[in-house]
């Protein structure tokens, strides 16, 4: 049930409502009458049509550029670094000498290996002569020794006839026998004398031992002693025989039998010493081996002298030098970092993009300290293992010939992912203002329009936009001076 404070009430607020809606009606017909007296400003823009488009979907990897090769240069010897031929930044060619040491003692190491090297060459010279001679020799003496065996033989043969003569009785044959006989055994002893004079020499020249000389006497005794036989065994054959003359042959017949046994004794030795021939090829090859073993040290020797000049492994430059003459090198510690070979962009990759690149494929890399140009690099190497924990594998671009590009620079590379549907807008077109992204959308009237939008990656084609817009939207893009949310606004003609 209304009662009447509830209608003065509800009046009393309808009145308030009039009155404000009279005083509203008043000024809006007075803002409408200024707006009529004044002519609409229209700012001329460049438009642009939102539209879906087909793009790649790419992934941005960093990386650094570094050079294919790097080396730490170091001494394999400690010594009193001499000089240092180079800078950073200097330009460096395979084989060329950067570092030098002290070289004294290495220099007296090589000289040392050369002079027992040489000594060595000298000893197996000598050992080829003795084992020359030794065999000459030996051959000689075995030939020698079986015909004084042969010989002797034949004299046995000679005294057992002249025995049975003896006890026969002489004859004009045995005469003229025994003085071939005589003949004979002077020819021996002529022979005997040879080679004992012969011996003598070989021994006085150190090439035989004395053992042979005496040999050599007692076989010329021994001629010498048949000799003196075989003219008593003429002249007994002359006088006839006597009982003196049997025992004399037979005592002929005995010194031959000795003869033959001192002949044999001596061939014996002879093959004895030809034994010693293998052992003079064993000093040979003795000597032989000293001798590849001193050239094996001398080559140590020069190899370490090498040690003593420190030379580019390649062509590159020098990245940073670490040590000044006067300073004490020792093995392992750093004196040039150096690199060399192509640059490359290296960057890591999630191991699910990895069907996406093979070696040999080409991406687009940019490097921001050239100012965002975009450079095109080859996959020229990826490695087999990921990183523990991230599970990425190490990716390098081969990057083209370039004299702005250093190595350490930052670089990134763009991926291809997929194909996708994206809406992409001209980057000019939205700008930020406290963490949101803006546009001007213009309505079909040609107002412009403040419009919040989300944005995703940026890349060549544009900006994504992922919500705030649709397919067909009009947007201002380029310089935007004047424009504002309800400006009038038309398309600027080209």
């Amino acid at each position: 049930m209304i009662t009447n404070r509830t209608r003065i009430q509800f009046f009393s607020r309808s009145g308030l409502v009039a009155a404000l809606a009279a005083v509203l009606v008043g000024c809006g017909s007075k803002q409408e009458a200024k707006q009529h007296s004044t002519e609409p400003v229209v700012i001329h823009v460049q438009l642009h049509t939102v539209a879906i488009t087909l793009s790649p979907e790419e992934f941005t990897a960093s990386g650094t550029v570094r050079a294919a090769l790097n080396a730490t240069l170091s001494s394999k010897v400690m010594g009193r670094v001499t000089s240092v031929f180079v800078h950073e930044g200097d330009s460096i060619h395979s084989g060329q000498q950067l570092v030098s040491l002290d070289a004294r003692e290495l220099e007296a190491a090589v000289a040392i290996a050369r002079a027992g090297h040489q000594s060595t060459t000298v000893g197996v010279g000598n050992a080829k002569t003795v084992a020359e001679m030794e065999s000459g020799t030996s051959n000689a003496r075995i030939v020698q020794a079986e015909a004084q065996v042969a010989q002797a033989e034949s004299a046995l043969a000679m005294a057992s006839a002249k025995y049975d003569l003896a006890v026969a009785g002489p004859r004009k044959q045995e005469v003229t026998q025994s003085h071939l006989a005589v003949v004979e055994a002077e020819s021996t002893l002529k022979l005997a004398l040879v080679e004992l004079n012969r011996m003598k020499f070989l021994v006085e020249a150190g090439a035989i031992a004395r053992r042979e000389l005496d040999i050599a006497q007692n076989r010329y005794d021994v001629a010498k002693g048949r000799r003196d036989t075989t003219l008593q065994g003429e002249q007994i054959a002359r006088e006839g025989t006597r009982t003196q003359d049997i025992r004399a042959s037979a005592e002929a017949v005995a010194q031959a039998k000795s003869a033959i046994q001192q002949a044999k004794a001596g061939l014996i030795q002879a093959k004895a010493a030809a034994m010693q021939t293998a052992v003079r090829r064993k000093e040979v090859e003795v000597a032989q081996a000293q001798v590849e073993q001193s050239a094996a040290a001398l080559r140590a020797a020069q190899v370490g002298l090498s040690y003593a000049n420190v030379v580019a492994p390649f062509d590159g430059k020098v990245v940073q030098r670490r040590v000044d003459p006067g300073s004490m090198a020792s093995p392992g510690v750093a004196l040039l970092d150096v690199e060399g070979g192509a640059l490359r962009l290296e960057a890591t990759v999630p191991e699910d993009l990895l069907k996406k690149i093979h070696i040999g494929s080409i991406e687009p890399i940019t490097i921001d300290a050239l100012g965002g140009v975009s450079l095109s690099g080859r996959v020229s190497e990826i490695l087999p293992q990921a990183e523990r924990g991230t599970h990425s594998y190490l990716v390098k671009w081969q990057l083209a010939p370039d004299r702005k590009l250093r190595s350490g620079m930052f670089g990134r590379v763009r991926i291809e992912v997929r194909t996708a549907r994206r809406m992409m807008i001209p980057p000019s077109a939205t700008w930020e203002r406290d963490g949101l992204h803006y546009v001007h959308a213009v309505d079909s009237d040609g107002t412009a329009r403040l419009r919040i939008v989300t944005v995703g990656q940026s890349d060549v084609l544009g900006t994504e936009v992922l919500s705030g817009l649709n397919s067909g939207d009009r947007i201002a893009v380029g310089k935007q001076q004047g424009v504002s949310d309800g400006t009038r606004v038309e398309a600027r003609k080209s």
